[in-house]
């Protein structure tokens, strides 16, 4: 196999240049030495073969070094040269920089902040612009509007990536092209745009899928699909992506070379049937997967699970496992002349070897499973057969030549994934298939494409369940710390050692068409599971004939979710996250409900805000009662703008409104100031007091408590600070039960001990240990729930 070799060659190339900082004219000195060196060599040993370890090796042997050193001189030209005239040389300079530049691609949205791609165009030192070039990466404030292309002026100090023993972010972002970092930057807009208005209008669409998609599915599934199908796996919370990585599945959360398989897969069945042609059928079937990749912004990440994609249906549709590996090689060198890093990126190098895992295992693999249910049973098991090799042993293949690089790189190795798998992945190409194929169409017929949703989404649903319920299983995942890098070395030597020497290795396995009976065995179960799941998510979520009080997990911030009994949704508050915002309101509110009743503002701190300007795009409140200052902070004038472009009706809170909820539930302001305001919330003989908006002067005008009288809950402002939570507000409430939301760890040192010693005596239940905590009554019967640890209030 000389395409083979030749590939793994000058990869070796790379590697080697990257560990010895030869100049490029020196290794490209020492590839013409062997070149030149060849004839004699070819001469020399044509006579008398020479051997290693009993292998017999060709005079092209010996050509494979030109290739070798090749490679390294490649590695060295595709280095950028950090002179005057690059960005990066400006950088951990103590003071600040002027920088001009573009953005290069569109702005990645995280739930603290926002992180821009900067084409750098001019420097500026204090002595006027200087010519600059390279990209520089910027951390910006959250919740402001970016575009690709558009002409932006930074200030701030320039520094290079950081890195420690556990993570380089420095070689991280060397493989993007980005040598240059900005924690902190004031951004000035510039008239122009410098983009490409063909990916102007590439990501301008991909935009609005991504918008499209959060408008028809609920969150945390509407995170998942963003993933999968675009690529934006930042909406997902953290709690739920190590869930992912703990059952081994975190390869279905983004846009990988399996869920590119999928949709090639898909592709080539419709050309094939449409052409009757097996060849020009998985031609087209490649086109479109790059069409694919392309129209979802053709980054990185996207490309490479498009060649490895493409590459897992020509493994399969040629089926020799020579022309595999050659494929596979061929493929990595393309990807390595794009850029030379991409040997050391994470995902890369697990699609590599998972591809290559199934080129090698996939056919013996499944030919033992067919051969051992062939020997337990007589009879005709072809439909058995190939559910067991789509479901389970394919990925099982994938797996065998991934495990030890997850060990490597994450430090675990899940047990639980073996079980995962097989339960997970069945239902993958639903998710892709349907769940795209609504999102494209909800652009056009958007009640129809709402109607394939409802159809899309159990699949969803089932996938994050599934993977919440293989998380819980106690011992599934093994932490083993840091694994040296020569046992990586010696796990794979062995397995392809074994591999290539394995007797019982055949032809690639030749896949036969599905029998009618598989198929309608897989129409009429994936029917009644659409039903099940849809009748269990409205049940679920269809109210127990209580009044819930949630207080959300929001940090050191406060987001209280009341739901009636009657269903009516409020929402007060959001805390900092977005993301886990959205995943807790897609957890518990209806199926079918997109929109939040009420919308109560009861502080415009910035850190009670930052979640809501991109949660009332997806659940639109149909009210909202504001309390305290408007331009408080800069998510309050965000959701202030939007809320007049969307006319959405607002009212202000005073002091002895109510909000009625129906039931004899309502909502009472008993304090409104600048910061905020104060609430009282009624249902029955149940009371909860919120002072979530506390300002000075708001305790003395409800006489610390006297005002009001007893109460049931009580939740602490401000996370426990001190001044904003007198002792007397405690003895004059009295309350059975004291909530405080906070962050584990909180940077301020909150909650105050003083605070904690004043609720001695009291229950007291706390997010950054019980998680959400969920109050629920009937008017009479207080009970309480939490998400993780105990509590022991259950009153009457």
């Amino acid at each position: 196999m000389p395409l083979l070799w030749i590939s793994l060659s000058f990869l070796a190339g790379i590697v080697l240049a990257a560990s010895i900082p030869l100049p490029a004219w020196a290794w490209i000195l020492i590839a013409v030495l062997f070149l030149l060196l060849f004839p004699i060599l070819r001469r020399r040993f044509s006579h008398n073969p020479f051997t290693i370890f009993h292998l017999p090796l060709s005079s092209f042997h010996f050509f494979l070094p030109v290739f070798l050193f090749l490679g390294s001189a490649y590695y060295q030209i595709r280095q950028p040269g950090l002179d005057a005239f690059h960005i990066a040389f400006y950088n951990d300079r103590e003071y600040e920089l002027l920088i001009t530049g573009s953005l290069t691609e569109p702005p990645d949205d995280r739930d603290n902040y926002t992180n821009l791609k900067i084409d750098v165009s001019a420097v500026d030192t204090g002595d006027g612009d200087l010519p600059a070039s390279g990209q520089v990466l910027v951390r910006v404030l959250p919740n402001e509007e970016y575009r690709y292309g558009e002409r932006i002026r930074l200030r701030g100090e320039l520094k290079t990536p950081p890195e420690d023993e556990d993570f380089s972010y420095r070689d991280y972002l060397a493989r993007q092209g980005i040598h240059s970092y900005m924690t902190k930057a004031e951004v000035t807009r510039l008239p122009g745009n410098d983009g490409n208005f063909i990916y102007r209008f590439i990501y301008s669409f991909k935009s609005r899928l991504v918008e499209n998609t959060y408008k028809i599915y609920p969150d945390p599934e509407a995170s998942l699909f963003a993933g999968i199908l675009f690529g934006v796996d930042t909406g997902l919370p953290k709690k739920l992506q190590e869930a992912f990585k703990n059952t081994g599945t975190a390869h279905i959360i983004a846009i990988s070379g399996f869920n590119i398989a999928i949709i090639a897969g898909l592709f080539f069945s419709t050309f094939r049937i449409i052409l009757r042609n097996e060849r020009v059928g998985a031609a087209l079937a490649v086109l479109f997967v790059f069409l694919y990749a392309f129209l979802v912004g053709g980054d990185p990440a996207v490309m490479r699970a498009a060649f490895m994609g493409s590459l897992s249906l020509f493994a399969r549709q040629i089926g020799r496992r020579n022309a595999g590996l050659n494929t596979l090689a061929i493929v990595a060198v393309l990807m390595s002349l794009i850029n030379p890093l991409t040997l050391w990126d994470v995902g890369f190098q697990l699609s590599f070897f998972a591809t290559l895992g199934l080129i090698l295992y996939a056919e013996p693999f499944s030919n033992f499973t067919a051969s051992l249910i062939e020997k337990i049973s007589k009879t005709d098991n072809t439909a058995l057969v190939r559910i067991l090799n789509d479901n389970v042993i394919l990925t099982l293949a994938a797996q065998v030549m991934t495990i030890p690089l997850m060990m490597y790189y994450f430090h675990r190795f899940s047990i639980v994934s073996f079980i995962a798998n097989p339960f997970i992945l069945p239902v993958q190409p639903a998710v892709m298939i349907l769940g795209g194929l609504a999102v494209f169409v909800s652009l056009i017929i958007p009640p129809l494409g709402q109607l394939l949703a409802w159809v899309a989404w159990p699949f969803a649903g089932y996938t994050i369940r599934a993977v919440e319920f293989f998380d819980r299983i106690p011992n599934g995942v093994i932490v083993l710390g840091d694994v040296p890098l020569w046992f990586i070395y010696m796990t794979y030597a062995s397995l392809l050692l074994a591999t290539f020497n394995w007797s019982s290795i055949q032809s690639w396995f030749k896949s036969s068409a599905a029998s009618l009976r598989a198929a309608a065995w897989t129409i009429l179960l994936a029917f009644i599971f659409i039903c099940m799941t849809l009748f269990w998510s409205a049940s679920s979520k269809s109210g127990d004939g209580r009044f819930h009080v949630i207080f959300l997990d929001a940090g050191s911030a406060d987001a209280v979710l009341i739901q009636t009994p009657e269903g009516r949704n409020i929402l007060i508050n959001g805390g900092l996250s977005a993301s886990e915002l959205s995943d807790e309101l897609g957890r518990r509110l209806p199926f079918f409900t997109r929109n939040l009743d009420w919308l109560l503002i009861a502080s415009t701190q910035e850190n009670q805000l930052a979640a809501l300007p991109r949660i009332v795009e997806r659940y639109e409140p149909e009210n909202v009662l504001w309390g305290g200052n408007v331009q408080a902070s800069f998510s309050s004038r965000l959701l202030d703008e939007y809320f007049a472009e969307n006319e959405i009706p607002v009212s202000r809170a005073e002091a002895g409104q109510r909000l009625e909820l129906g039931d004899g539930a309502f909502i009472e302001i008993q304090a409104e100031g600048p910061r905020g305001c104060v609430l009282l919330v009624e249902y029955g003989g149940f009371r909860a007091l919120l002072p979530i908006g506390v300002s000075e002067g708001t305790y003395e005008s409800i006489e610390f408590g006297n005002s009001i009288g007893k109460v049931d809950v009580l939740l602490l402002a401000d996370s426990g600070y001190a001044p904003s939570n007198p002792s007397d507000i405690f003895q004059n409430l009295n309350p059975e039960l004291a909530i405080l939301s906070v962050a584990a760890g909180d940077q301020n040192g909150l909650p105050d001990q003083e605070v904690l010693d004043s609720l001695e005596g009291y229950s007291l239940l706390r997010t950054d240990r019980n998680g959400w905590i969920d109050i629920s009554t009937d008017g009479i019967e207080m009970r309480v729930t939490v998400e993780r640890g105990e509590n022991n209030v259950n009153n009457e």
